[in-house]
């Protein structure tokens, strides 16, 4: 009157019935049915997280991306892998002690945090914080007129880098320097 089902995938949910059979093949109906959703790990016993991860720094930047790298976390059974957020927001994940997150605009400041897991899924607590400000210059395009801008654009006019306070399409008048309710001077 019990049975256990094996080969089955972490994480999945499985509706289980039971029919009874008797020596002659006769098969009674289903039993009500239950729904079961596994583990998230092959190894459910693995309740330990992994140490935070130490030492995060900065290894490099550009007006676009951001390096970083960190200590090893530990683990009872083993790091699977590292997620790297930007905030609260997960940027990156990966295997080693370091990563790149690109996408990021010129001139901005960026608060990035670590955390190890392991293949149970358990999650360790946040390494410590950095604070890096992208660079600024390079990748800004020159004003256009009739161009359409979006939030934190970089453009230069008249040798200075301006970043766009607010989407827009460009008008001839509504150059950096004329217009700050919509360009801010970077550099």
């Amino acid at each position: 009157t019990s049975a256990t089902v094996s080969g089955l995938s972490p994480s999945t949910a499985y509706t289980f019935t039971v029919k009874a059979k008797d020596a002659a093949g006769n098969v009674s109906p289903a039993s009500s049915a239950v729904t079961v959703t596994t583990n998230p790990s092959t190894d459910p016993t693995d309740t330990q997280p992994p140490t935070a991860p130490g030492n995060l720094v900065e290894a490099g930047k550009t007006s676009s991306s951001v390096s970083l790298s960190w200590s090893a976390s530990t683990d009872n059974v083993g790091v699977a892998g590292y997620d790297v957020y930007n905030g609260s927001t997960l940027a990156t994940t990966v295997t080693g002690t370091s990563a790149t997150v690109s996408g990021l605009q010129g001139g901005t400041s960026y608060t990035f945090t670590v955390k190890a897991r392991d293949a149970a899924g358990n999650v360790s607590p946040a390494s410590n914080a950095v604070t890096v400000t992208t660079d600024t210059g390079s990748g800004a395009a020159a004003w256009a007129a009739y161009t359409t801008y979006q939030v934190n654009d970089l453009v230069t006019y008249q040798g200075k880098t301006y970043r766009a306070l607010q989407g827009h399409t460009a008008m001839p008048g509504w150059e950096p320097a004329n217009v700050p309710a919509l360009w801010a001077v970077v550099s």
